[in-house]
């Protein structure tokens, strides 16, 4: 999966020629965050490989790391009022950390837990590095105190920051960042990781395994979708207020949905959808404000709604 851009990283640790800070982009479930893992896995491996050794005791220690319950991993420490706060995963290895989301976002407290972090000398590899991920998930506060931080960097410490949506990544972290597009998977190759091979899952899961898998286990949600954008005023009316009830993980996966199939669309010319592609991505932001999605889906559904939703053209 992925063998184009593995094969650059690659080329890029054997010529010893690595950014202080690289951001991998592409939809949900494309692979970047197992790339990247593997990835900050060679850069610290002892033996300077890619793929890593897999035997030296960094390589160990990043093995142990992934098999490890997160609540093991968690690291707290204290904010300005000496609350006690989440800032990051690390396991065994001293050079390693893992910045995921304090519940929907990454705050300011865990970017100055990284600063903290990054300004100590490596203790077992040559290098430290910093995996963020997602990193569009960072606040405002956050992206500016990280950016600070890629002004004047470390030599010794690199940052592997992972975006399911780069446009919420400030513009001034991605001119210092190498950018890396990880495109979507195949249907042959969603196929042969899920196993599944059913053509309509496979057709809306949006080259995402992710997507294949959670279509798979809610076959619903997908005819939720649909009706949505079918052009029936009856059927978009009672499935917008029908989510309603919903928890958070459905809303979010049934916009996920809808952004893959009115995104097909704008990319077959038919930008006319591409107001409803934008308001859809704008739910995500309603969900973590817990403010109501329902007017929002209705309105996407009359402005992106049509009878030929199910077909290519």
């Amino acid at each position: 999966m992925q063998r184009r851009v593995r094969t650059f990283l690659e080329r890029m640790i054997k010529q010893k020629r690595v950014p202080v800070s690289l951001l991998f982009y592409g939809k949900e479930g494309v692979g970047k965050g197992n790339v990247a893992f593997e990835f900050a896995k060679a850069l610290l491996c002892l033996n300077n490989l890619y793929p890593p050794c897999g035997n030296c005791s960094s390589c160990s220690h990043m093995d142990a790391f992934k098999k490890e319950p997160e609540e093991n991993l968690a690291y707290y420490g204290e904010d300005k009022r000496g609350r006690k706060v989440f800032m990051y995963l690390q396991g065994e290895h001293p050079d390693f950390i893992y910045v995921k989301p304090d519940r929907s976002e990454i705050k300011i407290d865990q970017i100055r837990g990284v600063k903290e972090f990054v300004y100590l000398r490596p203790a077992l590899s040559r290098k430290k590095v910093v995996l963020i991920e997602p990193a569009d998930s960072m606040n405002p506060f956050s992206q500016n105190a990280l950016l600070k931080v890629l002004e004047e960097p470390p030599e010794d410490t690199h940052f592997v920051l992972v975006s399911h949506n780069i446009d919420k990544v400030l513009p001034t972290i991605r001119s210092r960042s190498f950018l890396l597009e990880f495109p979507p998977l195949s249907l042959e190759e969603i196929k042969s990781l899920t196993g599944i091979d059913d053509p309509f899952i496979l057709e809306f899961s949006g080259g995402s395994v992710n997507m294949a898998l959670k279509l798979y286990e809610d076959r619903e949600i997908l005819e939720v979708a649909l009706d949505i954008l079918s052009g029936d005023i009856l059927r978009l009316y009672r499935r917008s207020f029908e989510i309603e009830k919903w928890d958070y993980d459905r809303q979010a996966l049934l916009l996920r949905l809808l952004e893959i199939l009115l995104h097909r669309k704008v990319i077959e010319g038919k930008e006319e959808h591409r107001q409803a592609l934008d308001r859809v991505v704008w739910g995500m932001e309603f969900l973590n404000r817990g403010i109501r999605l329902s007017i929002l889906i209705f309105y996407v559904g009359l402005i992106g709604g049509e009878k030929d939703v199910l077909h290519k053209g």
